[in-house]
């Protein structure tokens, strides 16, 4: 059962009214039955919220909301507003608050250790590694946060969910609207597997443009920090971490090549301090000093050869003729190994005919 309050919340939010607006509106008004009885004939409201008053004109009582409600819980959509009880504390402290959440999974995460991965939708092979290796990691400390887009932040998700953790995706439409539209099924299996979908706007919103730089101020202000994979100088990545750097979060950067242009505004945030620099998810795990969350973790059983494979690369990565000085094994024999190895996720190649242990960025 939702309160009057949480009601006009999310009949505002049906409507996507923007949060400064509605504290404006709500500020008109001595609570939530001096607002139903009083909206339709207020003046300051109307210029306030211009097109949409008249909408909500003809909506502002309880029959409407009652009737969003149900729309909502026929396709398992609930909302948490400004006035519940379970609204995020992190998110009360950032400049313009959204009053309205609509969700579908697990509400839970919400008071959860939170980490945004963020990057750009344009992710290059190195790009993905860091998306991939890094929250393979992170996602055994924090809930993974990140937006849902094409790029780094569908790899982030679809990272955490294979490593049985616990992610948010922060859309900027609605929940039945999900974009793009090829991350419908990414969506769906975030919530079958316990994770979250969040949006401030109506469950049918279209996702516009200006949408996703708002929405970005809910993918930080849910996180104690945020984790730069790969970014461009000019990015929605970049309007994430300018939001994050005013909301007082830290900062995380993976550097990139320095030709690179997909990583000009990665670099500029680690030559101008704003960011710290980092290598290894360990280096945000020992930051924040935190224990893994995972009681257990896969180990695959090797044979002895493969295990002196594994214990060459534990000093560092190795030429594909260095590994046959090293551990003596035949060139043929070696080929299949690291093969078998690759496929078990212990070794990685890299350009080069490079190997590491695929845990090597540890």
């Amino acid at each position: 059962m939702y309160t009057l309050e949480e009601k006009i919340c999310i009949l505002f939010g049906e409507n996507n009214v923007l949060s400064s607006k509605f504290f404006q509106v709500w500020n008109l008004f001595d609570g939530a039955e001096h607002l139903i009885a009083n909206f339709s004939r207020s003046k300051e409201a109307e210029n306030l919220l211009g097109n949409s008053y008249a909408k909500l004109k003809k909506d502002i009582n309880r029959k409407s909301c009652d009737e969003i409600i149900d729309d909502m819980n026929k396709h398992e959509v609930f909302a948490v507003t400004w006035f519940s009880p379970n609204y995020p504390a992190v998110l009360r402290d950032i400049d313009d608050p959204p009053y309205v959440l609509f969700c579908k999974g697990n509400a839970k995460l919400f008071a959860t250790k939170c980490l945004a991965v963020i990057g750009t939708r344009k992710v290059s092979s190195y790009g993905r590694r860091i998306a991939k290796d890094f929250t393979v990691i992170l996602s055994e400390y924090f809930t993974i946060v990140s937006g849902l887009a094409y790029g780094v932040d569908s790899i982030a998700h679809e990272a955490t969910l294979d490593e049985h953790g616990s992610t948010i995706a922060v859309l900027g439409g609605g929940l039945l609207n999900v974009y793009p539209a090829a991350n419908q099924g990414l969506a769906d299996r975030i919530v079958a597997n316990g994770g979250l979908l969040v949006t401030e706007y109506g469950m049918r919103a279209i996702p516009m443009a200006y949408n996703f730089p708002h929405r970005n101020r809910i993918v930080s202000g849910l996180s104690r920090g945020v984790l730069v994979c790969q970014a461009p100088n000019k990015s929605g990545t970049m309007t994430t971490v300018d939001q994050a750097l005013e909301q007082g979060k830290d900062i995380f950067v993976v550097p990139g090549e320095i030709y690179d242009a997909g990583f000009s505004g990665s670099n500029r945030l680690i030559k101008t301090v704003q960011a710290a620099c980092v290598t290894t998810p360990r280096d945000i795990v020992e930051f924040y000093r935190l224990e893994s969350k995972s009681a257990t973790k896969v180990i695959y059983q090797v044979n002895i050869e493969e295990q002196a494979i594994v214990n060459v690369l534990s000093r560092g990565q190795l030429t594909f003729d260095e590994l046959i000085e090293q551990t003596g094994i035949a060139p043929a024999d070696l080929n299949f190994m690291l093969a078998k190895l690759e496929i078990k996720s212990i070794i990685v190649r890299l350009p080069g005919n490079l190997y590491r242990l695929y845990g090597g960025i540890e």
